[in-house]
């Protein structure tokens, strides 16, 4: 059944949204650790292209998707260089909320998009599933490295990665399946994983986390 609409454009404007709000994140990060127009031009690189490039490069795809599509990486120039501007109007104008779902549309297309690649190249399952978190989380974990501070990604007990991780396994299993046609199985997977995203952190949902075991020396000492 063919499309009312191009698939690609849309896919394309969804990847700039969350690649902008990832960008827009690296901005934070700099001005929280005070970095000069070229460390907040790298957080903010690192932050959009991260996963994409690592996605990239395992996959043999080239060239890499900000190379194909400059425009994206002039955005993000720009975005560093008028970055005091930027965050200002963002702090005033973007809530919370708005930032929440727009980067949560980036981890729900970066995600499912990476495990429909993989797919597509003959990968087993759980590199599929893998390689789609992996495009949706490692920019995130670079720029917190490159800040210098613990990644939230692997500190913050708000699930994130994992809610990708679930909804990748739901698309391997309608591609499989094959209720969906590519496009559609991508879609749905990327609006649920947004969906989940942006539900579970509304209601504040946390993981366990590990017990270091203090409470119990406490007791017993």
């Amino acid at each position: 059944m063919p499309l009312p609409f191009d698939s690609r454009t849309v896919f394309f404007t969804l990847e700039v949204l969350g690649t902008f709000a990832f960008a827009l994140s690296g901005l934070f990060a700099a001005r929280a650790h005070r970095l000069d127009a070229v460390g907040t031009f790298i957080a903010a690189f690192l932050a959009a292209f991260g996963g994409g490039t690592l996605r990239d490069v395992l996959l043999y795809q080239r060239p890499f998707y900000w190379v194909a599509n400059t425009s994206l990486l002039w955005g993000v120039l720009v975005m560093a260089l008028l970055a005091s501007l930027l965050l200002r109007i963002s702090s005033r104008w973007l809530s919370g909320g708005v930032f929440l779902v727009v980067d949560a549309i980036g981890l729900g297309v970066f995600s499912a998009t990476g495990t429909q690649i993989a797919q597509q190249q003959g990968w087993p399952m759980l590199p599929c599933v893998l390689m789609g978190v992996i495009t949706a989380t490692f920019g995130g974990l670079l720029r917190d490295m490159v800040c210098n501070e613990k990644p939230i990604l692997i500190t913050d007990p708000s699930p994130y990665a994992s809610i990708a991780f679930v909804g990748n396994w739901l698309l391997l299993a309608l591609l499989h399946l094959q209720w969906l046609d590519a496009f559609w199985a991508t879609a749905s997977t990327a609006a649920l994983i947004t969906l989940a995203r942006v539900v579970l952190a509304w209601w504040g949902v946390k993981l366990p986390q590990l017990d270091d075991g203090g409470g119990e020396a406490e007791k017993t000492s």
